[in-house]
């Protein structure tokens, strides 16, 4: 993910989860804390299961896996998180500030971005919505990230060259 001043910093963060769980009439505990730490420090998506081998073998804190999930719903309620949907599996992000968000995910390596584009959230804010009345938006854009598209063009590339090396041996005749 890339740092951007719009993202939510790990600390405005603690104080919206604490604002919200107190309203909610829930604890903040250590766990909480961690678990929401780890999804912070993580650069693109994440999967629970993520979160939850990084707190086991990086921070050597121990939470059962209904913990995570439990936590990842109540900071997406927050508006602390995203669920995203990718290659049919659910996907968190870190939120946006208002949660707005425009995410770049390559289809090839799974990776994430998370941009900001004044364009588009004039155009969405913009939008007539009978009946309705919007709280915020995700919109995620398919496509290859610049590692990929490198990693494909080399692939063709070298695939050419296989080629052309096997014509001028006498593999492609007729």
């Amino acid at each position: 993910m890339e740092k951007n001043e719009d993202i939510i910093s790990l600390d405005r963060a603690k104080q919206t989860l604490e604002t919200y769980l107190h309203g909610k009439g829930l604890r903040c505990t250590p766990e909480r804390n961690a678990i929401l730490e780890a999804v912070f420090v993580r650069e693109g998506n994440f999967t629970p299961d993520m979160i939850l081998e990084e707190m086991t073998e990086r921070h050597n804190f121990r939470v059962s896996r209904a913990t995570v999930y439990n936590n990842l719903a109540i900071f997406e309620q927050a508006g602390l998180v995203n669920r995203v949907l990718h290659d049919g599996k659910i996907r968190y992000t870190p939120g946006w500030h208002e949660n707005c968000n425009v995410s770049l995910v390559c289809t090839s390596c799974g990776r994430t971005t998370e941009i900001q584009n004044k364009r588009i959230d004039r155009l969405v804010h913009e939008m007539k919505l009978p009946r309705f009345q919007m709280t915020g938006y995700s919109l995620q854009v398919f496509g290859l990230c610049s590692k990929c598209r490198q990693a494909r063009k080399r692939k063709l590339k070298n695939l050419e060259n296989k080629r052309n090396k096997n014509k001028n041996i006498g593999y492609g005749k007729d």
